[in-house]
């Protein structure tokens, strides 16, 4: 399974002192090892503030193959045996995606809920013989996080990172 995109749905819980101005990055896992990094952090927004709730997307993920073996430099094949760009997950998502937020300041943040979808690219005829790699037009859900969590690197406010298991 190839994962081309991300959608990542995070809202700030609407509690006193919930929201934060440090830096709030999704680690995307597969197997507990880091293949993506993504920054929750709109240039020009004060974006996870108490009650707010933003989508951040993530198109055309830089290829990151699991057991796919790489074809060797010059060497070509039709159709490729992946895509030009996506996240593998040769195993499926369940039990080997993880989302790891981690705060990179001390000014607490509360997580109120996390949603995950995710747009799959796949092989797709497109003639009677010939196959080509084409991502979802539409969003899947991947997993939802509900739970309140506080995360800072002040330790007695909360916990530098938190794992979401998909």
């Amino acid at each position: 399974m190839w994962i081309g995109s991300v959608r990542i749905g995070v809202r700030t819980s609407n509690a006193p002192n919930a929201g934060t101005d440090s830096l709030v990055t999704a680690e995307v896992l597969r197997d507990g090892v880091q293949i993506a990094n993504l920054r929750l952090d709109y240039e020009y927004e004060d974006d996870l503030e108490r009650g707010a709730f933003r989508y951040y997307t993530y198109s055309h993920l830089t290829r990151r193959n699991d057991q796919t073996p790489e074809l060797p430099p010059g060497i070509g094949q039709s159709p490729m045996p992946y895509p030009d760009f996506g996240l593998e997950f040769s195993h499926g998502v369940s039990g080997h995606l993880r989302l790891r937020l981690h705060i990179h300041g001390d000014d607490m943040w509360i997580k109120d809920n996390v949603d995950l979808a995710i747009k799959q690219v796949r092989q797709v005829a497109t003639s009677f013989d010939t196959l080509a790699w084409k991502q979802d037009a539409a969003w899947s859900g991947a997993g939802t996080w509900s739970q309140d969590v506080a995360l800072s690197t002040d330790g007695s406010e909360g916990v530098t990172t938190w794992s979401l298991v998909a």
